[in-house]
């Protein structure tokens, strides 16, 4: 692996092999500014202009993602290991289909990683929650069906019932967590976030996906920092209107004056394509007039 270190001014929070260190530098979270609720971070690889994927050309040369790279996939493992969950919406599960349309379980894959994980950071089976107003999941998926991660669903009240009557169906009702947060038809988040810290025990979050989530989370200021990964090329917009593609921050607008800015914690690269930033929410800045 070609990881190389430019800056790193993370909290030593961690106990990191040497071997990592030494590549990596130090690693850690800041005391969260507030302990209702979990520290949100997130992880996404975008083009330089921001796209996160080729939506519309499945099957095609690229496929749906952006280009990865093998130091990104272990750095999205490094990532997920240091985290007490992961979250991502139901549509991400739909899009993420790969080879066999079963989708991915989205568990810490490098050994190395998953041994650090349990053995020194004393965490178990990564818990992946999957955000659903509807309850309308696929629950054949991967993810609700792999011994590496511990499946949760965070839903409405009326989610629940259908995913109840769904799991009842299937036989499967003690393999997966339901978590029902309000009576709408969409999930409050503010409120979701604050039963997963105070009712679970859920210090770290991870957001994977997808930008929509990502956006609202970002709205109600819920997110605390960004992992991206920058890979050095320019998906553009489309190729087939209507379908766009999306870009990490799904369809949020600001003014300069309500534009959230993020201050750089750490920057590494991987020549000669991949530089990946590390980067904290600061919120809206002021301007002089």
């Amino acid at each position: 692996m070609l990881l190389q270190r430019c800056y790193n001014q993370s909290e030593d929070q961690f106990p990191l092999p040497p071997h990592i260190r030494e590549q990596y530098g130090p690693f850690g979270f800041p005391q969260p500014c507030d302990a209702s609720r979990p520290y949100i971070s997130s992880n996404f690889v975008m083009g330089l202009d921001g796209r996160a994927s080729f939506r519309e050309l499945p099957g095609q040369a690229g496929g749906r993602e952006v280009s990865r790279s093998k130091e990104d996939r272990w750095l999205m493992d490094f990532i997920r290991a240091h985290h007490d969950a992961q979250i991502m919406g139901a549509s991400t599960l739909r899009e993420e289909l790969g080879r066999d349309s079963k989708g991915w379980d989205y568990a810490v894959a490098d050994e190395d990683l998953g041994q650090y994980r349990e053995k020194k950071l004393g965490l178990d089976r990564t818990r992946v929650i999957i955000v659903t107003g509807s309850g309308e999941v696929d629950l054949t998926f991967r993810v609700f069906n792999s011994p590496r991660v511990e499946p949760w669903i965070v839903t409405t009240a009326a989610g629940a019932q259908t995913l109840q009557t769904r799991l009842k169906a299937l036989g499967k009702g003690a393999d997966l967590k339901v978590v029902s947060v309000g009576e709408g038809s969409i999930v409050d988040l503010p409120a979701a976030m604050r039963v997963l810290r105070q009712e679970h025990g859920i210090r770290t979050l991870l957001c994977e996906g997808g930008p929509t989530l990502y956006g609202e989370l970002l709205h109600l200021r819920l997110i605390d920092e960004d992992f991206r990964t920058l890979s050095l090329q320019v998906p553009g917009k489309t190729t087939k209107p209507p379908i766009e593609r999306p870009t990490t921050y799904g369809h949020l607008s600001y003014v300069p004056e309500t534009a959230p800015w993020f201050r750089l914690i750490s920057l590494h690269y991987a020549l000669p394509y991949h530089a990946f930033l590390r980067v904290r929410y600061e919120g809206p800045r002021k301007f002089d007039s």
